[in-house]
């Protein structure tokens, strides 16, 4: 009888009160687990992985491209474009020259045209101020959203309606519009009473290099280099003036020197003597070809100097 409750007692772990609550605690475990499974319950998720970054690609553009605008000579260098399919930047180098002899500025913005938009330089970019005589350089940088290849963009400089002109960025997108100053060759002379002109040279420009001015998409410069002589005797000399030429374009009409104090020379010529190099600057039609005449006046005596300017 001793021995029955002793084996009750010191029987195997866990047929106790204590096994009994450890037994019960594992099942209710188990049982909820398995119950939160069957109701769909959720469950932490695996992180993500991220997409990589779009790798931008590189690209250099050697323009080696010299315009004239405005008075400066603009020589443009390289373009570089760091772009992915986001956009990026663009950059662009290029010098400057100041033919004149006092300080100047760019008169005019330099923009970068993709498929048609225009878009200017950050407002960290700056074109600097020439000395004269001298010359400065800058790099212009462009952002650009959403765009991810220039292959066919172009830089303009300027805005209508005066003239701009374009450099491409490859020859896909077109052909440079440089406005490089034409030299013309010319020769003749004429006499009207006592004034003899003797033609020398002719300089066709798209702009007033003196003033910093690029003028209207219809019109460009035409200046006249030529030696005066005065055949009188008068002692008191010959003042000559604009009155005294003119220009007759192709199509008959006459056109007076520019009278802005800058384009016409005004000298007094002494008897029977010449003074050379006097120049008329005129503004005619941009796209004028053909016979024109520089006009020799004196009172009411009118001579014709003619030459021709080809496409």
């Amino acid at each position: 009888m001793r021995s029955g409750l002793g084996a009750a007692a010191g029987g195997p772990p866990g047929r106790g009160r204590a096994g009994r609550v450890a037994t019960a605690l594992l099942v209710g475990v188990v049982t909820a687990a398995l119950a939160a499974c069957e109701s769909g319950a959720p469950t932490a998720a695996p992180t993500p992985t991220r997409a990589p970054d779009p790798t931008p690609t590189t690209t250099r553009y050697d323009l080696r491209t010299t315009i004239w605008y405005a008075g400066l000579v603009l020589h443009f260098g390289e373009a570089i474009a760091t772009l992915d399919e986001r956009g990026g930047p663009v950059t662009l180098g290029l010098r400057l020259d100041n033919t004149g002899t006092e300080a100047a500025e760019l008169n005019g913005k330099i923009w970068l045209v993709v498929n048609g938009e225009r878009i200017e330089p950050t407002r960290e970019s700056r074109v600097p101020t020439v000395p004269g005589k001298g010359s400065a350089g800058a790099v212009l940088t462009y952002e650009l959203q959403g765009i991810d290849e220039v292959d066919e963009a172009v830089i303009e400089v300027g805005d209508e309606p005066l003239h701009v002109a374009r450099v491409p960025l490859t020859p896909a997108a077109g052909t440079p519009v440089a406005f490089e100053p034409i030299a013309l060759e010319l020769k003749g002379a004429q006499t009207a009473g006592s004034v003899r002109i003797t033609l020398r040279t002719g300089l066709l420009r798209w702009d007033l290099p003196d003033w910093l001015e690029e003028l209207d998409a219809g019109l460009r410069a035409l200046t006249l280099t030529y030696d005066v002589t005065y055949a009188g005797d008068f002692s008191g000399g010959l003042a000559f003036t604009g009155d005294n030429v003119a220009l007759r374009l192709p199509d008959g009409k006459r056109v007076e020197a520019r009278k802005d104090g800058h384009s016409q020379s005004i000298e007094l010529i002494g008897a029977r003597k010449t003074k050379k190099d006097l120049f008329s600057r005129f503004e005619i039609p941009a796209g004028a070809t053909g016979k024109f005449a520089l006009l020799v006046r004196s009172g009411s005596t009118e001579r014709a100097i003619e030459f021709t300017i080809e496409d």
